[in-house]
């Protein structure tokens, strides 16, 4: 499934290639599916003679801005991705599972154009057009938590947002109303680097440790971002790059000589590393960071879901949940 690092590379191959482009031809297959809340045909009538003016991304949603008219928001889900028709073999296009075709205009030569592709073998992905001036401030965008390369926050609002928790800290990671734009690889990287067991519960983290989560969940999605998700370029140390297959290739043993093993977490298949990654048995109670910065953390009874509440309606007006900035880079 694409992560945040596979959709940031296609919001920037898409943000190199078309920047300043005009729709000029929309083909849609009749998919109620992947076409969210609008129909094919409406949906390509409303992005006809439409010029990209920026593209932004948040967790695994890019969005695709317009110089009138609804944005373009769109979610691989687990098999979808972009094509364009000039990096292909004649024979293979349009792409297999194509469901959106758009032909773009180059702004300095008419008679040249672009083919962008979007397609989905399972249907699982969403397409959807989004009024309004910012789409990150508007369904299904605003739903989603912070994102760990784009607004991840101070390290004690972090702490608070993980220790009024009770579940496993994979799951957390997985939570997109927590963290948007990590799944299963980033989150099983994040926790072998940060020496956490995937079934810890976060309540029972200790300060260290959540040091060490914040630090990681950081330097790995902002490694992989860099690296436009090219496997090819991570460090030769992580994880990521013989989890596959379940370590058949390794005999189950990294590199280094740690034996992997996996164990299904928060409904899924997570590699760890026992001899680094040690399950602790602890007493299941909540744990907050008190308010002062020099003490431990101590246990309090759990938060009721209005307390829940309360802290969520804090991080949205501390801002932490969402940002308006443009993510347009010079390319």
């Amino acid at each position: 499934m694409p992560e945040i690092a596979e959709v940031e590379r296609a919001r920037l191959r898409i943000h190199r290639q078309l920047l300043n482009h005009k729709i000029v031809h929309v083909e849609t297959q009749p998919d109620a599916l992947v076409f969210k809340d609008i129909t094919p045909t409406i949906f390509s009538e409303k992005l006809l003679d439409r010029t990209l003016v920026d593209t932004k991304r948040w967790g695994k949603y890019f969005v695709l801005l317009f110089d009138k008219g609804p944005s373009m928001v769109a979610h691989f889900g687990m098999t979808g991705g972009i094509r364009f028709q000039h990096e292909e073999q004649p024979e293979n296009w349009p792409p297999k599972f194509w469901k959106l075709l758009i032909t773009f205009q180059d702004p300095y030569d008419k008679d040249k154009t672009i083919q962008f592709a979007f397609k989905d073998p399972r249907r699982l992905a969403r397409l959807r057009l989004v009024e309004g001036k910012d789409p990150l401030l508007e369904d299904p965008i605003k739903k989603l938590g912070f994102d760990p390369v784009l607004s991840l926050p101070p390290p004690d609002i972090f702490n608070r947002l993980v220790l009024r928790r009770s579940v496993p800290v994979k799951a957390l990671l997985l939570d997109q109303s927590f963290s948007a734009g990590v799944g299963n690889w980033v989150a099983d990287e994040v926790l072998y680097q940060a020496k956490i067991h995937p079934a810890q519960y976060t309540n029972t983290l200790t300060m260290d440790e959540l040091t060490a989560l914040y630090e990681k969940l950081k330097f790995v999605c902002e490694t992989a971002v860099k690296k436009e998700a090219d496997e090819s370029r991570f460090p030769e140390d992580w994880l990521m790059k013989y989890r596959w297959n379940k370590g058949k290739k390794t005999g189950q043993k990294l590199p280094n000589g740690v034996s992997l093993k996996f164990e299904t977490v928060a409904g899924r298949t997570s590699a760890f590393a026992p001899s680094r990654q040690i399950l602790r048995k602890s007493v299941l109670k909540k744990t907050i960071v008190k308010k002062s910065a020099t003490q431990d953390i101590s246990t309090e009874k759990i938060p009721t879901t209005k307390q829940d509440n309360r802290l969520k309606q804090k991080d949205e007006i501390l801002g932490l949940r969402r940002s308006s900035r443009s993510l347009s880079k010079k390319q």
